[in-house]
């Protein structure tokens, strides 16, 4: 009996020592396992798993502070400059208006990246305030297309979407909605201008128990190496910076899906590239189900005068 109590107290007396070195700064460290598999290397265990968690965490706040440092400095710097150029010398009323819109501009993209980050952060953390609910996600792709379609006409670049049937989800409909936006804006962007005829083609497809959004181009795409890597904050492939954008697309996209108990998924084409938003264990409503769905909101659209503009795009997408 003295010997098994003294050895209790050796093991807690290694789990003290290896606590104090923890406490002190050393997160590498970890707690004791003798192998026995008792309650002593249970406990050694869970509390190894949520250091190596907590040191996850330290690493990525790292890596997002040394970004931010060096993404947002060019702005920063920017903004300075063209407020120290349009206090030097004579101005006239429009050259300082040119001034501060351009300052404004830039203010606003700052915001919008800061907005990403914390969102990100809060998603990656498992808190939101996000409230989920039934969502079709056909009509997030049909609004998205729609939304983007001046933009990808304008860049020469078609866009098109195939929507079979309703998908019901249960999601947040505004971070899919998001999500699915920065990757459609994406695949616009680095498909225009590299080929004849540049295509971006936005799908809703049906796969077992789930459902997929899938963004496929036929751009450059991104070589498989790179692929995990994009989806980490403030990485951008293209070292000239001449497009614009914070890195922060994709990121988010994975954050949102993860929200949801699903994954983004990136895949070559040959050429271009696949990304696919996986959402697991969903319902899928037939075609049959979509139609009644759509005659029911056509009928309340025509019985009522309040929001004309709204019922016409949508009995247009229903048919």
């Amino acid at each position: 009996m003295v010997f098994v109590g003294r050895r209790a107290l050796k093991r807690i007396d290694n789990v003290s020592e290896a606590s104090r070195r923890i406490m002190g700064g050393d997160l590498s460290g970890r707690l004791p396992v003798t192998g026995s598999g008792d309650e002593f290397d249970r406990l050694s265990e869970n509390l190894n798993r949520m250091l190596a968690r907590i040191g996850k965490l330290n690493d990525g706040l790292k890596q997002v502070s040394d970004n931010i440092a060096h993404d947002l400095k060019t702005p920063l710097t920017r903004l300075r400059n063209r407020a120290e150029a349009a206090l030097s010398g004579k101005k006239t009323a429009t050259e300082y208006r040119e001034a501060l819109e351009a300052n404004i501009a830039e203010s606003d993209h700052l915001i919008r990246t800061f907005n990403a980050i914390l969102m990100i952060s809060r998603l990656e953390a498992g808190y939101s305030a996000e409230q989920t609910g039934p969502v079709d996600l056909a009509e997030i792709v049909a609004d998205v297309v729609e939304l983007y379609e001046p933009v990808a006409e304008e860049q020469g670049v078609i866009l098109e979407a195939t929507v079979p049937s309703a998908a019901i989800v249960p999601a947040n409909r505004e971070l899919v909605a998001q999500a699915l936006s920065n990757i459609v804006d994406n695949a616009i962007k680095y498909s225009a201008g590299s080929g004849d005829a540049p295509k971006v083609v936005v799908s809703l497809l049906r796969e077992a128990n789930s459902v997929v959004m899938e963004v496929a181009d036929n751009g450059p795409g991104i070589g498989e190496d790179d692929r995990e890597r994009v989806t980490e904050r403030f990485v951008r492939l293209e070292q000239s910076r001449s497009q614009p954008g914070s890195g922060l697309g994709l990121s988010l996209a994975k954050a949102v899906m993860k929200f949801h108990g699903g994954g983004l998924e990136l895949s070559g084409r040959n050429p271009g590239l696949s990304v696919r938003m996986v959402f697991p264990g969903i319902r899928v409503r037939h075609e049959q189900d979509r139609h009644r769905r759509s005659m029911v909101r056509r009928a309340r659209c025509s019985a009522s005068t309040a929001r004309p503009r709204q019922c016409r795009r949508r009995a247009a997408r229903s048919r």
